[in-house]
């Protein structure tokens, strides 16, 4: 095992890897036995990274990590997500982590990880260009949609509000389309930034956490669509559906009906479509269910 040593401040960052059906565990811990707990399927495009604090004696750790910043709080936020985006570039990359004391002392350590690149599904469709691009009465309106979005992404709350660890929303098996290029008439027309489950249309929608809703409502992309905040940066998305069952502002259960499947918005026929936001990551939802998220998993709501 490589060992770096840094001037003063900094402290030797030594990795214990753990087996884990996560995939990735490890304790990551400085010489003087602060330690940080990580947990992710992969180190790839499209995968949430958990950290979670292990010692007592600490008052925040902010951790830096591809551009991302997260913060530990304990004890009442002692966990925190940082995510591999869909569209990040393979190479090796530093995480920081500066530890404070709960005596204002500080230790600064750094880590080095390499993030492997991902082979994602493509597809090629021949179609008229009206079929392509949405009609120009209807551009000011997507245009709105997408900063409404955007802010709703930005608003991050400060603690956690989900129940366990996440399920999926649906028991269907889900298309294997998360990443996944789509060449239309040559030209490369967009990425697929979720999954789409090949629900019947009518079949209730379950939320995959406990969590604030923060949208519900018809867009012309997605159809009628519900957003959930998890906090701390992690949002839950369920699009083109046929019917709401909840209002913005709602405080919904892991499992409540959030609606029913449909075919609304830009949709060819009746499916979910289910993704998911870590900060500005976007990634794959069902990587989400494996991620060992501490807490009781309560009773699901809305049955």
């Amino acid at each position: 095992m490589r060992r770096r040593l840094f001037a003063r401040a900094f402290l030797v960052l030594l990795s214990v890897p753990l087996v884990s059906a996560a995939g990735i565990k490890e304790s990551l811990s400085t010489s003087s036995g602060l330690t940080v707990e990580m947990s992710a399927e992969a180190l790839e495009p499209g995968q949430p990274i958990l950290f979670v604090l292990r010692s007592g004696d600490v008052a925040a750790v902010i951790l830096h990590f591809l551009g991302q910043r997260a913060v530990l709080r304990p004890p009442a936020e002692p966990m925190a997500f940082l995510a591999v985006d869909l569209d990040a570039k393979p190479g090796v990359f530093p995480l920081e982590m500066q530890f404070e004391r709960k005596d204002g002392t500080l230790e600064t350590c750094r880590r080095e990880f390499e993030v492997r690149a991902r082979a994602f599904p493509s597809t090629r469709l021949r179609v008229k260009q009206e079929f392509v691009i949405p009609p120009r009465s209807e551009q000011e309106r997507i245009r709105r949609e997408s900063e409404m979005l955007a802010l709703i992404f930005s608003l991050v709350t400060p603690e956690w509000l989900g129940d366990g660890v996440f399920v999926a929303p649906h028991p269907v098996k889900p298309w294997p389309n998360f990443g996944q290029r789509r060449v239309t008439n040559n030209v490369l027309s967009s990425v697929h930034g979720g999954v789409d489950l090949p629900v019947p249309y009518g079949e209730p929608i379950r939320a995959a956490n406990r969590g604030r809703v923060v949208l519900a409502s018809p867009l012309y992309l997605s159809g009628l669509t519900v957003i959930v905040d998890h906090g701390l940066g992690v949002f839950s998305f369920y699009c083109h559906l046929s019917k709401l069952a909840v209002r913005r502002g709602d405080m919904v259960g892991k499992g409540a009906v959030l609606g029913a499947c449909g075919s609304s918005g830009r949709s060819t026929g009746p499916h979910l479509h289910w993704s998911m936001r870590v900060g500005d990551g976007r990634v794959d939802p069902y990587a989400m269910l494996g991620l060992p998220i501490e807490g009781g998993t309560g009773p699901a709501a809305g049955k």
